[in-house]
């Protein structure tokens, strides 16, 4: 009888979308604290709830990508799409009003720009991570097989 195992070593391209996303969240919360709660503004109880339910989905996601469940795969590849389209979106929205790419990182406010500067680099991040993703699928999402 063959046992059938799964590799849990995180493919390494993994390790920085990991990183990153884990930066993006940590830096919501850093935006709201130094944009809104000074002025007694309560965290939005909508907003709040989708970005943990956002960060629930993405580490189900990775964290089965690298045990190579396709399920956890397609969570993630998911996720990725949702995201990077959020800043795509955001990104041309303020290019067709007249903006230029990556306007947001024209601030004076450093608290504001290393913000703008990680959510630039979540989007760039997670449209590398999707090709990565699409061109080694087989290669992540197929167990190994030890006899």
């Amino acid at each position: 009888m063959r046992n059938l195992q799964v590799s849990t070593r995180p493919v390494p391209f993994l390790r920085v979308v990991l990183v990153v996303v884990i930066a993006n969240y940590l830096a919501q919360i850093v935006y709201y604290f130094h944009l809104y709660f000074p002025h007694g503004a309560a965290p939005a109880l909508y907003g709040t709830i989708m970005l943990g339910l956002s960060f629930v989905g993405f580490v189900i996601g990775y964290i089965g990508t690298i045990r190579g469940s396709l399920l956890g795969y397609l969570l993630l590849v998911a996720y990725l799409i949702t995201m990077v389209g959020f800043y795509l979106y955001n990104l041309l929205n303020q290019v067709a009003h007249g903006f230029s790419p990556f306007y947001h990182l024209t601030t004076h406010d450093s608290v504001l720009w290393v913000v703008f500067a990680v959510g630039y680099l979540n989007m760039i991040v997670g449209a590398w991570a999707l090709v990565m993703l699409a061109v080694h699928r087989r290669a992540i999402t197929d167990a190994v097989t030890q006899p």
